[in-house]
């Protein structure tokens, strides 16, 4: 039996045996009265308290579910949450209606020995149940998206003390099922999983818009850019000169490149930034394996030689550099969010490196260039070497919670709601005020508030999924707010685009996910 298929099996089973052992236990309890103790008065009404909280809860966690599903995937929220009367009492009531026309046709039926109330309370336990079944079974993954993205759409909008408190409880409720997301996690990176690994930086993460022709670019005074430590995260866009300088004799093995590196550069956080820059310049990503779905060996060996590999290639290759120069580095796998992915995000690798007795998070892959219809494009970056970790965990979601390296790690529900959004945009000093969710609903427009405190040139696009792009009209300076109109359709993207301190090139460094109600 196919692991779906045991989440119906197991909730039919389980309301096709409640009705027994209900009888059952009214006949031990009427038979044990005269000798009941305290205790068992006690251990009774817990147990009767137990039954009514189940009763209560089975019908709202359908509805529940099912309208969460509904506000994820741009369906009616109402429609769903309605469905909680077919729940109680329609579909009990047709039921028990049912039942009694049946026995009606027998003639002498045998007398019932369940009440009206008992059985219209089994029927309804029974319905919930299937339909909780049903709704879990079809996509197990899209259920726990669902539940921990929107579980609290019926709070959209209120954020008073008691919405806050209430959100917090529900999303506390939604992180239980993230069982159901690992039931059917084929994450690439796992012993006989297939899945196909993702692209490096998934586009739109390198799209760029140009502003309009003849359209004059704002002229303002920035502030100065803030000093840079050489251990300081975003690192100058520099490479490594040891890297520039590797004679052909040193690029022999990776093992070979390593011990030239370390013998070129005696600080450790600059040998781990050459091996970095190694890996992100001599690596194409396989962009043909990766669509066709068929990988060659991803091992540090097979990549050094072929100069080519997915994630799994890079995070080796940079492993094995970075152990032969006497570096302490390790492989991390979990998920990771392009601009535009929902969820939880395909399976991805990355490195972790430990300097001066702290850990330390490096993706090579995302680092190297980036992908796009006609192929893999080299764009050497320094975004996501020794990143912040709160700016890292913004797209990357490790399997391990050690691996996120933060005081108090975030739950799986916190990865999803928080924007996906690029380091640049933080490396920029920006926040982002409105939308503060990744997913969120909007009725005809949406307003999006940015703080850019180093007044950056921001421009704001909006599109149908599938459609074209329609710029926002945005307004201010140090806080931009751009006002973005949701025309047809229910899903809209919203990309957010900046340019680099006297450029005009504006790259993608995030998007959210907006329905249009």
């Amino acid at each position: 039996m196919s692991r779906v298929g045991s989440i119906v099996f197991l909730s039919a089973g389980a309301w096709a045996a409640l009705p027994s052992a209900v009888d059952r236990m009214k006949k031990h309890t009427r038979a044990a009265a005269p000798r009941r103790s305290l205790a068992g008065a006690a251990l009774s009404s817990a147990l009767s308290l137990a039954w009514v909280a189940l009763v209560v809860a089975a019908p709202l966690a359908a509805a529940w579910v099912a309208s969460s599903l509904a506000a994820h995937g741009g369906g009616s929220v109402r429609a769903a949450a309605a469905s909680g009367l077919l729940v109680f009492p329609v579909l009990p009531a047709l039921w028990e209606a049912a039942s009694a026309w049946r026995r009606s046709r027998r003639g002498n039926p045998r007398p019932r020995v369940l009440t009206l109330v008992d059985r219209m309370v089994m029927r309804t336990l029974a319905v919930s149940l299937t339909l909780i079944g049903a709704l879990l079974a079809r996509d197990p993954q899209r259920a726990f998206v669902a539940l921990n993205s929107r579980g609290d759409w019926m709070l959209d909008g209120r954020h008073d003390a008691g919405a806050e408190a209430a959100r917090r409880r529900v999303f506390w409720l939604a992180a239980r099922s993230e069982w159901l997301f690992h039931l059917t996690d084929e994450n690439p990176f796992h012993a006989g999983a297939t899945a196909r690994p993702p692209r490096p930086n998934p586009a739109p993460g390198a799209a760029f818009v140009a502003p309009p022709t003849g359209a004059p670019r704002p002229v303002v005074e920035a502030p100065p850019e803030p000093p840079r430590d050489a251990r300081a995260w975003p690192w100058p866009l520099e490479m490594h000169p040891a890297v520039r300088a590797l004679p052909a004799s040193a690029e022999t093995s990776p093992e070979a490149v390593g011990r030239y590196l370390a013998a070129h550069e005696n600080d450790p956080w600059r040998l781990a930034r050459a091996v970095h820059d190694y890996v992100a310049d001599r690596v194409e990503y396989d962009v043909a394996s990766y669509r066709a779905g068929v990988y060659p060996p991803q091992d540090a060996a097979t990549t050094f030689r072929t100069r080519r590999s997915v994630c799994a290639g890079y995070a080796a290759l940079f492993e094995a550099i970075g152990r032969a120069a006497g570096l302490t580095v390790e492989t991390v796998v979990g998920r990771a969010r392009g601009v535009v992915t929902e969820g939880m995000g395909e399976g991805h690798a990355w490195s972790a490196v430990k300097l001066d007795g702290r850990w330390h998070l490096v993706d090579t892959t995302w680092d190297a260039g980036y992908v796009s219809a006609d192929g893999f494009h080299k764009r050497y970056r320094t975004e996501y070497f020794l990143t912040p970790p709160a700016v890292f965990l913004a797209k990357h979601f490790p399997d391990e919670a050690r691996w996120q390296l933060m005081d108090a790690p975030r739950s799986a529900g916190e990865y999803m709601r928080a924007p996906t959004l690029d380091p640049r945009f933080f490396a920029e000093g920006m926040r982002l005020v409105a939308p503060s969710r990744a997913e969120s609903d909007a009725r005809s427009v949406v307003e999006v508030v940015i703080e850019n405190p180093r007044r950056r040139s921001v421009l704001i696009d909006v599109a149908v999924d599938g459609g074209a792009r329609l710029r926002c009209p945005s307004s201010g300076e140090a806080t931009v707010t751009a006002r973005c109109a949701l025309a047809g359709g229910d899903l809209h993207t919203v990309t957010i685009f900046v340019a680099a301190r006297g450029g005009d090139t504006h790259w993608s460094v995030g998007s959210l996910r907006v329905h249009n109600r």
